[in-house]
């Protein structure tokens, strides 16, 4: 009993270092971050429809009044103002009037009551309702709020025939048909406008449908390569103090300087080889699922990449995954082993995880102004949604992403280069001044 007593105080002794421990607040800090970020947008998600009505039927109108009333009730009184925006333009606005007045509102799904509704509705044909969204980057759960004015136009439509069937006792098979049903609303009266352009018959709801699989699929191939190139290197840097065949390289007659850059290029061409591997496997995947997956066509909407895309979703690639080799090469210089190494590859993989998390449900249009400057910060971010930025035509991002990540990587290779200068690689951090007064503090404690 005492034999395994010590055998298992001897590997935590092992396990435990300063690094180690360093490591496991890290991965704490990032998971209570990651959960004060989720818990934010799930207190969105539950916020009502922000949804605009335009009436051209008048404000008396028999049927309107129906409308009004039902959609009044689907709100909350305290917060309807908000929420519903009730619009009344002085004459018939074209399709392109109707997107600015969206946009100027701030309103991405607004009703349209046709100029004719109660007439025909009293005349015995169907009072039409049409919708316009604007559809933007916004994740797999970008569809939501287009599901939810079609359940809306749904209860009108039932709201107004209890009204009709109120008036009647005794009908036709065609009249009882039309009391059912007084309200047309198809998918042709569906508008959606998506990077400058107004389409009919489709809504955000069938385009995020068919982009669901883009959308889970890429962060969690971003998130493997990284992982997986991040463990090789570290890796490699703990068995090389292991073995001491990193003392025996430090001493030799080349500047350290050389030796960091040639670990750079190698692991930059291994990096290259993984993103080369990614583009050619994705190329396929995307012609494949851009050709109708879900009965949509995302080629038909302009939401697809042209062969300059797929060259800036490579760069960003490669340069992310440049980002994640510095970061790996900063830790591993604090590395003692090849256990050592194995905890210190966590705190790159939560950072990879977190947008990961992120953007496998939400698009960066979605994310309120605190989470884009978090999501910005974090470079792995930035592949991960360079493809459906590029898609809804947010090169801003795109570019501002690629110089961000290019400028990270410069400076993680700097600092590499700075500590391949210094005696931490030979002594170990414990040993530095900063590691003694960490190491005081411990047994303090």
């Amino acid at each position: 009993m005492n034999s395994l007593f010590n055998l298992v105080k001897k590997e935590l002794r092992e396990l435990m270092t300063l690094e180690s421990v360093i490591s496991i607040l890290v991965v704490m800090i990032l998971f209570v971050g990651l959960g004060f970020m989720i818990s934010d947008q799930t207190e969105q998600a539950m916020e009502p429809v922000r949804m605009g009505v335009i009436n051209y039927d008048g404000e008396s109108s028999t049927y309107y009044d129906t409308v009004d009333s039902t959609l009044d009730g689907m709100y909350d009184p305290a917060t309807r103002d908000q929420y519903l925006i009730k619009l009344y333009p002085s004459s018939i606005l074209t399709d392109d009037e109707i997107i600015s007045l969206m946009k100027e509102n701030g309103l991405p799904n607004l009703l349209v009551v046709d100029q004719n509704f109660s007439e025909n509705i009293d005349g015995g044909t169907q009072g039409k309702i049409s919708a316009y969204y604007i559809s933007e980057n916004s994740g797999a759960f970008g569809g939501i709020d287009s599901d939810s004015v079609q359940g809306f136009v749904t209860v009108i439509n039932g709201a107004v025939s209890t009204k009709l069937m109120e008036n009647e006792l005794s009908v036709s098979p065609e009249e009882s048909a039309f009391l059912k049903s007084p309200v047309s609303f198809s998918m042709p009266d569906n508008y959606t406008y998506i990077n400058g352009k107004l389409y009919s018959d489709i809504t955000p709801s069938a385009i995020s449908g068919a982009m669901m699989t883009q959308t889970l699929m890429v962060p969690i191939i971003i998130m493997i390569v990284i992982m997986v190139v991040g463990s090789i290197v570290i890796s490699s840097m703990g068995t090389e103090k292991e073995n001491k065949t990193l003392e025996t390289l430090l001493t030799l007659p080349v500047k350290r300087t050389t030796i960091v850059s040639g670990k750079i290029l190698a692991s930059g061409i291994m990096g290259l080889i993984y993103g080369a591997a990614y583009m050619v496997g994705m190329y396929v995947y995307m012609s494949a699922m851009t050709s109708g997956a879900g009965g949509v066509n995302l080629a038909d909407y302009g939401l697809v990449l042209e062969p300059v895309d797929w060259i800036i979703t490579m760069l960003m690639m490669f340069v992310s995954i440049l980002c994640a080799l510095g970061l790996c090469m900063i830790l591993g210089a604090f590395v003692k082993n090849y256990k050592s190494a194995q905890t210190m590859t966590l705190p790159i993989s939560v950072i990879a995880m977190i947008p990961m998390f992120i953007f496998m449900f939400v698009g960066w249009n979605s994310l309120p102004a605190v989470m884009q400057a978090v999501m910005f910060i974090i470079p792995f971010s930035h592949p991960m949604m360079v493809m459906q930025n590029l898609m809804f035509g947010d090169y801003v991002l795109v570019f501002g992403g690629l110089i961000y990540c290019v400028a990270f990587a410069a400076v993680t290779v700097l600092v590499t280069v700075k500590l391949y200068n210094s005696d931490i690689l030979l002594v170990g951090f414990g040993q530095t001044r900063l590691g003694r007064i960490l190491a005081k503090y411990k047994k303090a404690d």
